[in-house]
Formats: C-alpha cells, structure tokens, sequence
C-alpha cells in the first residue's frame, strides 16, 4: 500500500468514527455538551426524534425510566439508551449511553476513538484505570474544566438511576455528595483487544447536579402524595365505635 493510500485510509476511518459521535448540524447548537446530538435537558420526546433520524433501522423499546434504541448488526452492534426525568418534572434528558460492540473482522482503533472524542470535547480532564476511561467534566454552563477533582472519577450515571425514579438518598454517602454536587461530565469507558485495536466502548453523558434537582421535585412529590394517603386512612379511621 502506498503512503497516499495509507493516509486517505486513516483519514476515512477519523471521519466514520467522528459520525459516530458527533452531531449532525441542525440548527443552533446546544448550549452544554452533546451526544449524538442529545443533551441533557433535552426533552424526552425531541430526544426520541432526533436518534430515531440518528439511527434508521434501529428498534425502540420505552420504558418508564426512559427508551432504548438497538441497532443488532453483528458487525457493529450499537445500543443507546437515555434516561429522563419523572414526574412531577416534565421528561427530559439527564443521562445518555452509547455502547458498541464490534465483530473482530471489523474493528476499530482506540486512536481513531479519541482522535474523535477529543475533537468534539477537547483535552480530557481526567483520566483513570491505566487511561481506560476518560472524563470530561464540565460546568453547570457547559464549560469543559481542564482540572478537576480525581475522585470524581468514581461516579457514574448508574449510581443515580434508582433516585430519579425515587427521590434522592435520605442520607447521602461522601461520595454521593460529591458527585450530586459537581459531576457533569462526558465518560468514556474503553475495552480493548489490545494495545490498538478495540472490542467495544461505551460513552456516558451525565450531569448529576440536573439529576438531583429532578429527584429532588419527584422525592417530594412522593412524600406528599404517600402523606396524603395517610391522612385520608387516619380520617377515615377515626370513628368511634358502637358501645
């Protein structure tokens, strides 16, 4: 193969990769971070939307914490699921997910992966597990943090999905603390073959302090409706008996 032939191939791979990732330019652009041109806040039924353009072929399932859309192709089998907000909160976006696997006869390079992330997102701001995740945190207005606490490295979406669905934790742990208070952040989550090639990455959206804002109206919500239900099964209790 010839030098040329060498570069056009490298350059068509960055390109497909960046496809993957990066949206497509519809209109003004989000004012926080994106996936697949999702983005926390989003609502649930413009979200639905726009991957089901994203993603023609795919099979949706809703469910009540959100939907997931599959793309089964044994060579490249995609998943992505987001998980929105519950009532009393109008159904927005607070966490997106997106896993690909892909058939060994046609792989991809983990370069060819953080070229692409780092041309939409920037330098990441932190790294862990020998560079097999990466963050990029940000701020409550979008803005990428070129540094930032290392133990924020230990949160994750799935942390937080049960206390959307239920109001947040009655007591929270440090860690939880920390994370519903600052962990706005674009993960990705590496499993490679070896030392180039990937076997599948998932990258996860996710801005927690959103999150807790949400769990917070839902968590109050329930306590008032379960305390209603109380006080309706008190008064109706409340009679005398026949002596």
């Amino acid at each position: 193969m010839t030098n040329a032939h060498t570069v056009l191939t490298r350059v068509l791979v960055l390109a497909a990769v960046a496809g993957l990732i990066m949206p497509i330019a519809t209109g003004a652009q989000p004012p926080t971070p994106d996936l697949l041109s999702v983005y926390v806040g989003m609502p649930q039924n413009a979200a639905r939307a726009t991957l089901q353009k994203r993603m023609p072929g795919s099979t949706l399932s809703n469910g009540a914490e959100g939907f997931t859309l599959s793309v089964n192709d044994p060579n490249n089998r995609d998943v992505v699921r987001v998980y929105a907000t519950v009532e009393p909160n109008e159904p927005a976006v607070w966490l997106v997910q997106r896993t690909q696997n892909f058939n060994p006869t046609n792989p991809m390079t983990k370069s060819a992966l953080l070229s692409a992330l780092r041309e939409k997102y920037g330098k990441e701001t932190l790294t862990a597990r020998g560079g097999s995740f990466l963050y990029w945190i940000f701020d409550q207005s979008g803005r990428l943090l070129s540094t930032a606490d290392a133990g924020l490295t230990a949160c994750d979406g799935n942390m937080f999905i049960n206390n959307v669905r239920l109001g947040p934790p009655p007591s929270p742990t440090p860690l939880q603390q920390m994370c519903t208070r600052s962990f706005f952040s674009v993960t990705a989550m590496l499993n490679s073959r070896d030392e180039q090639l990937l076997e599948a990455y998932t990258i996860e959206l996710v801005n927690l302090p959103y999150a807790l804002k949400a769990a917070t109206a839902t968590g109050n919500a329930r306590n008032s409706d379960a305390e209603k239900e109380r006080q309706d099964l008190i008064n109706k209790a409340n009679r005398k008996p026949a002596l």
